[in-house]
């Protein structure tokens, strides 16, 4: 049996704090786009990108957030792969600024897969919370 080189902190749950932090960080960047694209398509502002189309993207993040929430493997590499690219297409977007947010949310996309794919190899698999 390996020993991992991380340290188990069982009673506080920090492992699965980065799965909650990836899922939290979608349904936010997801409801953010929600609002933003209500606001774009019903005229109220007028920001470059932001129109009716992104609801599909709103789509594709919830999808995702509630698969990572799930703790599927595919949903959370999807998330994470979903992230980088949104982000390297802002990057050679010239009306695109950048944002913090996004390299915030794209680490925590990050360490929520690292800790999935840790609890499946493991055979830990936790239930998602119920609410």
């Amino acid at each position: 049996m390996s020993v991992s080189p991380e340290p188990h902190f069982r009673s506080l749950d920090l492992p699965q704090k980065h799965v909650t932090r990836a899922w939290m960080a979608a349904t936010i960047s997801a409801g953010l786009t929600l609002v933003l694209s209500i606001a774009g398509a019903v005229g109220i502002i007028t920001l470059p990108g932001y129109d009716a189309w992104n609801f599909i993207d709103v789509a594709i993040l919830a999808g995702l957030a509630y698969g990572v929430w799930r703790r599927s493997r595919v949903c959370a590499v999807l998330l994470l792969l979903y992230g980088t690219a949104n982000e390297v297409i802002l990057a050679f977007d010239e009306t695109a600024r950048f944002s913090l947010l996004r390299v915030v949310f794209i680490y925590f996309y990050f360490r929520g897969a690292i800790q999935i794919f840790r609890n499946h190899r493991n055979g830990t698999v936790p239930e998602p919370a119920k609410a």
